[in-house]
């Protein structure tokens, strides 16, 4: 009997400790359930969360090709620009050489000379004058008419051209 009372003991113990075992098991599973509750909204969170990113992602993409498209009109506009300036350059300078072209005439022979006609995009191959040349030369023709001065204006164009 005492075998049996031994072998008795034992399986008590071994129950015991099985009950204990499922106790605490059943608690982490009640824990685990409870922290599943949470880990279902935390997905439905980051659902939520990554649809919000799809569709600032796509609003960022239009607006990325509306700038790119608005900066493309820009520097179209510019390109046009820039060639009409060259332009614009181009024949300045052609007609600012007829005019210094007139003006050295009129001062060297006192009367006005037609201005030769200038290419497109040509430009004259005399050297521009300084403005002191010019000032002693109209200094010294005190007695010519008012015509034959440069007025102030054309002194301006050719101060400004000699300094290019």
């Amino acid at each position: 009997m005492s075998m049996s009372l031994f072998g008795d003991a034992i399986v008590a113990v071994l129950l015991i400790a099985t009950i204990a075992y499922a106790a605490m098991l059943n608690a982490r599973l009640n824990v685990l359930r409870n922290d599943r509750a949470k880990l279902e909204e935390l997905i439905q969170g980051l659902t939520v969360a990554s649809q919000r990113a799809e569709s600032g992602i796509a609003g960022l993409r239009e607006a990325a090709e509306d700038v790119g498209r608005r900066l493309e009109r820009k520097m179209e506009d510019g390109t046009r620009l820039r060639d009409d300036l060259t332009y614009m350059l181009e024949r300045g300078g052609g007609i600012a050489d007829r005019l210094e072209g007139t003006i050295r005439a009129r001062r060297d022979e006192g009367r006005p000379e037609p201005a030769a006609p200038v290419r497109r995009g040509a430009r004259a191959e005399a050297p521009l004058r300084t403005e002191p040349k010019l000032a002693a030369a109209a200094g010294a023709d005190t007695g010519a008419p008012s015509a034959a001065m440069p007025s102030r204006a054309e002194r301006d164009l050719l101060r400004a051209l000699s300094g290019r």
